[in-house]
């Protein structure tokens, strides 16, 4: 370009020479400030990375002659693959003997910005070569010289790395621009290429069906989520997006633009010896930063994509997908230019020593119809779920299982995520029967339901559930009820104490069988659904059984409520006789889970049927007679601090001294020395008990002595008892 073209004006010196002297770049060099670079989201300055001098594009008024400005960006933007870009100024650069700036990338200051000019302007200097990559390849731009007779420029996107190596001699001065896609810009419409047709069909409709699976081309240039826009494309990656895209719309394919994240486990040899090194962006942390490490044996690779684009240029909110690295291409090995974080760690134990990359890559993403909505079950998972649902509405149960049939093991995984909170499963469990009731195949509807908790529902989740058995008939119900059974005394085995109130079924129970009832649920599955929870009932009775002594005191409030419950919602149906003598039978046989003293709730429960049952009326009777007895036993005197009636876990000869102890009216503490295994057994069988007692380990001589002490309100306690007892013969009448 002439070194006519361009006419440059600095506040506060005047205006640039067209060749600027030693003596006129020295007192350019004066009224700059020192130049900044950027981390992350962080402005730094640090002559280690970059020492040079800059003046802010607002101190600049530049004169273009005639058409030059135009012409430039019309060169600039043929030589970068581009219809058309604009110049905008951006700094004043100027480089003093020793002066560089290490390798980095541009940050898009602008929405749109692709790419850095830098213009030469004529001074003369050695040294300060511009020095750019993108992937394996490397260009050096030399600016050195001692007389010029034109503008020299270079361009390059600005996801290449560059570096200004140092100037040896002389004054480097620059003008920076930045290259901006005008706001008209889009990507234009490329002709079919036939061969790339045929084998983008065979890719996505192999033998003629369509995949279910997407197809992912990584990008060769980086892109931020700013910057990832179907007309921001750069260089080869427009061309060849523009290409795919003509054949993708020829086949009806879905299109999207996603951000992608690599991530590669490998082995190493490495020189460490234990511990690790992250290293984020170039920054190091750690203490055994491994640095001889090479990689060896890949163990693992995944990708996920994630912050997507539509064909329409506009961001769309979705989850990340994970994606087959089967399922993806690219033109350029994924290396140390996409590279974001890497991570060491020594030998740890049965470990071995592994280094860890995270890469970060755009992607042209290209799906079926079939591929589309099978990903939506990933990627927006309730939105896919409503279209499924509308789809099971309109009875065509073979479409519904052709659309679900890819995703059938993402929505059963999703399904068994929906523990909490209650209010999303119940959400998700209309949904789900609503799918269960239209897919012709019995079983592939008990898979899906039996992923529920049914015991976080409410009356209003009924209607689903009486839908379901109408369907599907009461064997199908009774085997989906066993299902659930089997899936709560699983988790209630593994459970802590705290899950112990936790009903085994809908609350409450008997709102719930009359909901079922008014969904028209008919007599014989009503009988169904209550004999399943008998049967909850009676499996957590067993497991019970074989529990300790204070866990069974723990869960007695609340088991004595559902049996109540329970019993309550038998009396929902028309003849309940038969199902109320069970559970009393149930109840009778296990005097240890059930002490006539505590069962009021029960007993309370069963007045409507003690004329009419005599298992009920006896029940009432005994349990008023229960507590009489209870009641018409003398109080122990508050100087008694005995523990009476009390289920012991073990009475092994260790345990014999500490329960006569218990049993004593004495509060002096008992103080046992014992072994170490025998001391906690103790210890552990004491607090299994129904007693309550405090512990110390007192650490001197041998062997060491534990120190029991019985708690200090035994007497209240006692009180308390008596009162209760009193209030529940009060309440019986």
């Amino acid at each position: 370009m002439p070194l006519t073209a361009l006419a440059v004006q600095v506040a506060g010196y005047g205006e640039l020479p067209q060749v600027v002297d030693d003596t006129q770049a020295r007192a350019l060099h004066a009224i700059s400030q020192p130049a900044p670079f950027g981390l992350r989201a962080a402005t730094l300055h640090d002559v280690r990375v970059r020492d040079s001098g800059e003046i802010d594009a607002a101190a600049l008024a530049l004169r273009w002659h005639g058409d030059a400005l135009p012409a430039l960006q019309a060169q600039v933007a043929r030589a970068l693959g581009l219809r058309a870009l604009e110049l905008r100024a951006h700094k004043l650069l100027v480089y003093g003997p020793g002066q560089f700036f290490k390798p980095h990338q541009d940050t898009e200051k602008h929405s749109g910005m692709v790419g850095t000019l830098v213009l030469v302007w004529p001074s003369a200097h050695i040294g300060g070569a511009l020095r750019v990559h993108h992937g394996g390849q490397q260009e050096l731009f030399a600016s050195q010289h001692l007389r010029v007779q034109a503008l020299r420029w270079c361009a390059f996107y600005a996801d290449c790395r560059h570096e200004v190596l140092p100037v040896e001699e002389g004054w480097r001065v620059v003008l920076t621009f930045d290259l901006v896609l005008p706001a008209d810009a889009g990507l234009p419409a490329a002709p079919v290429d036939a061969a790339l047709l045929a084998a983008l069909r065979a890719r996505c409709f192999p033998q003629g069906e369509p995949s279910a699976r997407p197809w992912v081309l990584l990008l060769d240039h980086e892109y931020s989520q700013r910057g990832l826009r179907w007309e921001l494309l750069k260089g080869d990656d427009r061309r060849h997006v523009q290409a795919l895209r003509a054949a993708a719309q020829e086949l009806g394919l879905h299109m999207h633009l996603a951000l992608a994240e690599i991530h590669e486990s490998w082995t190493t040899d490495g020189s460490g010896s234990g511990g690790y090194r992250r290293r984020y962006d170039g920054e190091d942390e750690g203490y055994d930063d491994g640095d001889g490490a090479e990689p060896q044996e890949l163990i693992d690779e995944d990708m996920v994509l994630d912050y997507w684009i539509d064909a329409q240029g506009q961001p769309v909110q979705r989850a990340e997908l994970p994606v087959d690295p089967g399922d993806v291409e690219c033109l350029t090995d994924t290396g140390e230019d996409y590279l974001v974080a890497e991570e060491y760690e020594g030998y740890m134990g049965n470990y071995g020593e592994t280094l860890d990359y995270w890469y970060r890559r755009a992607a042209l993403v290209l799906h079926t119809q079939q591929a589309h909505e099978a990903n939506r079950f990933t990627t927006e998972f309730d939105a896919a779920l409503a279209d499924a649902v509308a789809l099971a509405r309109t009875g065509d149960g073979a479409a519904l299982m052709r659309r679900l049939q890819p995703v059938w093991r993402t929505l059963l995984e999703k399904a068994r995520r929906l523990d909490a909170p209650a209010q999303a499963a119940r959400i998700h469990w209309a949904a789900y029967a609503t799918l269960a009731c239209a897919v012709p195949d019995a079983d592939k509807a008990r898979q899906l339901c039996e992923p529920f908790d049914w015991t976080g529902w409410q009356p209003d989740d009924a209607p689903a559930l009486a839908c379901l058995a109408r369907r599907w008939g009461a064997d199908w119900l009774q085997a989906l009820l066993q299902a659930w059974r089997q899936a709560d005394a699983a988790s209630w085995v593994f459970s802590r104490q705290g899950a112990a109130a936790r009903a085994p079924w809908p609350q409450p129970l008997p709102a719930f069988i009359q909901a079922c009832a008014a969904a028209g649920l008919g007599e014989a599955l009503l009988d169904v659904l209550l004999q399943s929870c008998l049967r909850q009932c009676q499996s957590r009775d067993v497991l019970l059984q074989r529990s300790t002594p204070q866990r069974r005191q723990l869960n007695l409030p609340g088991r004595l409520q559902q049996v109540a419950e329970l019993a309550q919602a038998m009396q929902c149906r028309p003849r309940p006789e038969a199902q109320v003598r069970a559970l009393l039978q149930q109840v009778r046989a296990a005097p240890m889970l059930y002490p006539l003293t505590s069962l009021r709730p029960l007993a309370q429960a069963l007045e409507p049927l003690a004329a009419s049952l005599a298992e009920a009326g006896q029940l009432l009777a005994d349990v008023r007679a229960a507590l009489q007895d209870a009641l018409a036993q003398p109080m122990p005197s508050d100087a008694d601090h005995g523990s009476h009636a009390v289920q012991w876990a073990c009475c092994c000869a260790d345990c014999q001294p500490a329960i006569a102890w218990a049993e004593s009216p004495t509060a002096e503490p008992l103080i046992l020395a014992l072994a170490e295994m025998r001391r906690s057994h103790v210890q552990d069988k004491l607090n299994a008990s129904t007693a309550q007692f405090g512990f110390e380990t007192v650490r001197q001589g041998r062997p060491y002595r534990l120190v029991i002490r019985k708690v200090q309100d035994l007497p209240a306690l006692r009180r308390q008892q008596r009162q209760r007892w009193q209030d529940d013969l009060l309440a019986l009448g």
